[in-house]
């Protein structure tokens, strides 16, 4: 399919590509691909600019290998309504009936469908709210570490195995919570970190192992790994050196789950992971949701009057899908259209109206570059004719 079939102006086309190299020569991103798909077939895509920070002669190609950070998010709520469809999980359910550090007045109301819309009151990622020194819970993790040594030393080894395991849990929920659930929305990747946790219990598997073999094998996404195989770091887009260190990192046996953020993937895998989601929870023969998990997913969850305050402004009525993020009124990008982005930078969204998949990288070291993300969807969105 070419970009007139397709109903996207060819002349758009050459100003997306020329809005990235723009970016790329003023240094505000390192380099940047993209894939453009109407009916299940590309019609447009590129890549250009660097590949890695410390080594000018690499090269970004279209198949090269990108953490995706939260749009991880959608496989962990992929994975949470393979559970529901199983009878295995219920939305409205506590989440304290699987975590019994949950099983405490200010945090036992809080549900599966709170974690899923980030209106739980957990921890606001850092940042969020402009603070100059986040506390992430993270950082407060070592006071949960169960004593090996010294009189308050545990002793049994299936109890400090169990505190190790939980340390994590008990340090997220150290202090109160933002809000009562269902009154806030708050990004919360903290919240999905817990979503990954219940997987982990309801199925028996861990969370990053359920998402492997229930849906990336069977989608044939070959080039999305939660760690990335040595043989295949080379072709990783990194940008700074943490992303260098994280890259070689393992999963370790007391490790919070990856659920809100751990993916690495592909243009090629991500759009066919959106292809699933666009055609009702299938492709290619291969049903990963059923059709009504899909539209459970991406309808409105909230109530009228939520309030959200999004790094630095406070947006009213938000609107917000079981995992997936939805197009406000007023952006450029058709309003019928869903999916989620990603820190580091990415975005893939889903144009339901046009069935089409918008996915692109635009990696940065900068926090924000609102010309690398805003400003694209504006140039794909004035595209369609």
């Amino acid at each position: 399919m070419d970009c007139k079939e397709a109903g996207f102006s060819e002349e758009v086309l050459e100003r997306l590509n020329d809005h990235f190299a723009q970016l790329i020569k003023a240094d505000k991103i390192q380099c940047a691909s993209y894939v453009l798909a109407r009916h299940g077939k590309v019609f447009a895509d590129g890549a250009m600019g660097r590949l890695r920070f410390d080594r000018p002669e690499s090269v970004m190609n279209k198949d090269s290998i990108r953490r995706i950070a939260s749009v991880t998010k959608l496989f962990t709520a992929v994975a949470i309504f393979q559970l529901i469809e199983e009878g295995k999980l219920f939305l409205r359910q506590s989440v304290a009936d699987w975590i019994e550090e949950f099983k405490h007045p200010l945090y036992e109301s809080i549900n599966i469908m709170h974690l899923l819309t980030h209106t739980s009151g957990l921890r606001a990622d850092p940042f969020y709210y402009l603070e100059p020194y986040p506390a992430g819970w993270g950082s407060v993790l070592f006071a949960y570490q169960p004593e090996t040594e010294g009189p308050h030393a545990i002793t049994d080894s299936e109890e400090l195995a169990k505190q190790q395991r939980t340390a994590w849990i008990r340090a997220l929920l150290s202090g109160k919570p933002l809000s009562k659930p269902g009154e806030e929305w708050n990004y919360s990747s903290a919240g999905y970190t817990v979503l990954g946790e219940v997987i982990a219990r309801v199925s028996g598997m861990r969370y990053e192992e359920y998402v492997m073999e229930r849906i990336v094998k069977p989608l044939g996404l070959e080039r999305t790994f939660f760690v990335v195989p040595e043989e295949l770091q080379d072709e990783v887009c990194i940008i700074n050196e943490w992303e260098s260190s994280r890259l070689s990192s393992k999963l370790g046996p007391n490790d919070a789950p990856r659920a809100g953020g751990g993916l690495y993937s592909t243009l090629s895998d991500l759009n066919r992971f959106g292809q699933m989601l666009l055609n009702g929870g299938a492709v290619d023969g291969v049903r990963i949701l059923s059709r009504k998990s899909v539209e459970k997913m991406i309808s409105n969850c909230l109530d009228k009057g939520i309030d959200a305050f999004s790094w630095g402004g406070r947006l009213k009525d938000k609107a917000y899908g079981l995992g997936p993020l939805l197009i406000a009124p007023g952006e450029w990008i058709e309003e019928d259209t869903y999916g989620h982005e990603g820190a580091g930078r990415c975005i893939l969204l889903l144009d339901q109206k046009r069935q089409a998949v918008i996915l692109f990288f635009v990696p940065s070291n900068s926090d924000w570059c609102p010309e690398s993300m805003i400003g694209t969807q504006n140039v794909i969105g004035a595209g369609w004719l």
